[in-house]
Formats: C-alpha cells, structure tokens, sequence
C-alpha cells in the first residue's frame, strides 16, 4: 500500500523525468527567482510546473534561489543592469530613519523611474541565469545519473 501511494507521489511531482526537463524545470524556476513578481514565485512556480508538466520539485528548487539571503542581491544587481542597459540615470531611493505609512507615497515615488531599469534587469539576468542554471543543472543530472548507473 505505502509503494503505490510513493509511486503515485513520484508520478505527481515527476521525479523520473529526463535530466533534461529536470533542467529545464529548475531553469524554468531561476529565471521565476529574478522576476519582480515579490511573494508570487511559487504560485508562478507551480503554475508553470502544472501547465507544462514539468517536475514541481526542480521548479520549486530553481525558485528558491530568491530567498531572503539573496533578496537584495539580485534586485540591487537587475536594478544595476537594467540601468546601465536602459541608459537611466535615477537617483537612488532613500530610506532613511523608521518608515511610516505616511512615508509610504514619497518613497513609492522616489522608486517610480527604476520600474523600467528593474524590469529590463531582471528580464535579463533571469535568462542568463536560466541558461547557466540549465547549463549546470543538467551536466550534474547526467554525471549522477552516470555515477549511479556504475555502482
């Protein structure tokens, strides 16, 4: 009873895929990581995953590269990249002292002429990253799947 619920399980979450649609997942799942979509990466994660079919584990895996560690990393670099591709020269939002709801507004329209540089950054770094992530996702995949096919 246990190895049909755990075949059922493997099923679900397509954990004998190919190495390559576990790579594409994952790759799927990092370039979600860049998106600006801040809170909604595994409802998009999983969306995806569901529509295409692809496995939910590696989605998941690659969406978590956006985590609260890497959280002002990969933002402050898109934001870095999109305005250096998009030629802006906005000046950089202040935070000073505690934020209050009152503050709210100012800071949201101190954060307006980044929304373009933020959004090319991320389109672009998303899919640099989604490429090195396929990339190396899959020589790992096929090396393991080698190894284990050794012993």
């Amino acid at each position: 009873m246990v190895s049909g619920y755990l075949e059922r399980l493997r099923r679900l979450l397509h954990l004998d895929d190919t190495p390559h649609r576990a790579a594409l997942a994952f790759a799927i799942g990092v370039f979600i990581a860049w998106s600006p979509a801040i809170g909604f990466h595994i409802l998009i994660s999983l969306g995806i995953a569901i529509m295409l079919g692809l496995n939910r584990v590696a989605i998941l895996a690659g969406a978590f590269v956006n985590n609260p560690w890497t959280f002002v990393p990969i933002y402050s670099l898109s934001a870095w990249v999109g305005g250096h591709l998009t030629g802006s020269d906005a000046e950089i939002p202040r935070l000073e002292g505690s934020l209050s709801w009152s503050q709210v507004g100012p800071l949201l329209e101190q954060c307006r002429p980044w929304i373009g540089p933020l959004l090319v950054g991320t389109l672009v770094m998303g899919m640099v990253s989604a490429l090195l992530a396929y990339v190396g996702a899959l020589f790992l995949l096929r090396t393991y799947r080698a190894l284990r096919h050794q012993e």
